[in-house]
């Protein structure tokens, strides 16, 4: 309630300090005997950027930062008014009181009836959108915008190359030769393994690294999410899901210079149980519009019971030590092959930067203090989340696999190995309340992260640390 209080007072002044803008560039060039048409022309161009200039001050950092300020700037635009409406009064001999009435009584009401429209308007707006996609608390419905070609087209594979391909096209890695596609301005290079397929005896073991290859390959299709809870209205539960998700984007300017570029790695968000480099929040062409000389990564890795959960009190268990954080070791794979590899695409290993928000960011704060990421990249952007966001607990863990084993009927780790995927996302899907996160186990990552920053774990990166400005609309659109 406070803030809608907020927002509609600075509206408000903006809105009077606008409308006094307006009147006034239109009472000085009729005082000073213009014509009916040039004062209306005066009005209009002067006024808009008054209108303009009022709400860059009015909602500046600076004049937002402190009530007082508010005060004194309102106080201080209608001073200035003031004292020149006092002026033109005087030149066309009028008393200030009959004056002001007489010009300015139909413009405050017209700000007042402007507001109140305004918010009308945005109201309907709102409605609107919220019928479209829903209020937000179950994720954004996308279901009727999507049809069968769109997934389709969504879900296409990328296949081994055996005849000519475009080698202007190609890039040559240490794991296979991949072959991109041209979109505008940039070629997106999609769906390239960057560790072995975590699959068969691989499943919820650390990430391996895949043998060098000369084979040639499709890079044109995303490769699958990763099995995950489908909440309602995500778009990702219309796109491919699979154990083998270990899979990376790159997107380069078609534009080839000698210079090495720098690297914007993304960690996706989704609270470690969803998410994936096929939301479309995460589209590389609006990311090339803004950053044409750098190199864009996104990436997938493992989630919820395939990526975080503890079996050590499960017989057999002592076989898959790793499995509490493979989430984690997902992510310094992806970023140790974008190390190795990356210069073949034209960006410079030493100029990697990591970039998160929500989980993606909370994934960064402790990959900082992890000596396993050490030197994988220099500087990292985190936006809305810390390291002490990593809720998960070996005992959350522990229970999340016996839940797991209660859902799948089963007692052992032999038996869960056995079970289909089919089976094991039946039983994510159920198990959702139960799914843990990364946990400061005190090995991979320290117990205490901000103690290791201070002991100089993180030397070496550059943090930038908030809330993205457009993010601010996100809070808007909840409170009205």
């Amino acid at each position: 309630e406070g803030v809608k209080k907020l927002i509609t007072i600075d509206v408000f002044i903006a809105g009077i300090i606008a409308a006094l803008g307006y009147g006034l560039s239109y009472d000085i060039p009729r005082v000073l005997g213009c014509e009916e048409w040039q004062n209306l022309l005066i009005c209009l161009s002067v006024g808009y950027v008054f209108d303009n200039l009022a709400n860059k001050i009015v909602f500046s950092r600076v004049v937002q930062s402190n009530a007082l300020l508010k005060g004194l700037t309102f106080v201080a635009f209608l001073s200035i008014f003031l004292a020149v409406q006092y002026a033109a009064a005087s030149l066309v001999d009028l008393s200030m009181h009959e004056y002001l009435l007489e010009q300015y009584a139909y413009l405050i009401l017209a700000s007042i009836l402007g507001f109140a429209f305004s918010r009308i308007v945005r109201r309907y707006r709102i409605k609107k959108i919220r019928e479209r996609y829903g209020d937000g608390s179950n994720g954004f419905l996308y279901d009727d915008m999507l049809n069968r070609a769109d997934i389709e087209e969504f879900n296409k594979q990328n296949q081994p190359i055996k005849v000519a391909y475009d080698r202007d096209l190609a890039v040559k890695t240490k794991t296979g030769v991949f072959v991109g596609e041209k979109y505008k301005d940039s070629i997106f290079f999609c769906g390239i393994p960057y560790a072995k397929p975590p699959i068969g005896e691989l499943r919820w073991k650390a990430p391996e690294s895949l043998p060098e290859s000369e084979d040639v390959f499709e890079a044109k299709h995303l490769g699958a999410s990763a099995i995950q809870v489908d909440y309602e209205g995500s778009v990702l539960k219309h796109h491919r899901q699979s154990e083998d998700c270990l899979t990376l984007n790159i997107c380069t300017p078609r534009k080839k210079t000698n210079r090495k570029k720098p690297v914007i790695v993304v960690f996706h968000h989704g609270d470690f149980s969803y998410g994936g480099s096929a939301d479309p929040i995460l589209f590389a062409g609006q990311f090339n519009k803004i950053y044409p000389d750098a190199l864009y990564v996104t990436f997938n890795y493992r989630l919820g019971l395939f990526g975080f959960i503890d079996f050590s009190e499960i017989p057999g268990g002592e076989t898959y030590p790793d499995a509490l954080n493979l989430g984690l070791l997902d992510q310094i794979a992806a970023l140790k092959w974008v190390k190795e590899n990356i210069s073949v695409f034209g960006g410079d290993p030493e100029q990697i930067t990591v970039m998160g928000f929500e989980s993606g960011a909370l994934s960064i704060g402790l990959l900082a203090a992890s000596k396993q990421a050490k030197g994988l990249f220099q500087k990292a952007f985190i936006f809305n989340g810390s390291p002490l966001m990593a809720y998960g607990t070996p005992e959350a863990s522990r229970n999340l696999a016996k839940e797991l084993l209660k859902e799948t009927s089963t007692s052992n780790m032999e038996e869960l190995m056995r079970l289909s995927t089919e089976r094991l996302k039946e039983a994510s899907q159920k198990l959702a309340p139960y799914l843990s996160a990364p946990t400061r186990e005190g090995e991979m990552i320290p117990s205490d992260v901000y103690t290791a920053y201070r002991n100089g774990d993180a030397s070496g990166i550059e943090f930038i640390i908030g809330i993205a400005a457009n993010e601010m609309q996100v809070y808007k659109s909840s409170v009205g």
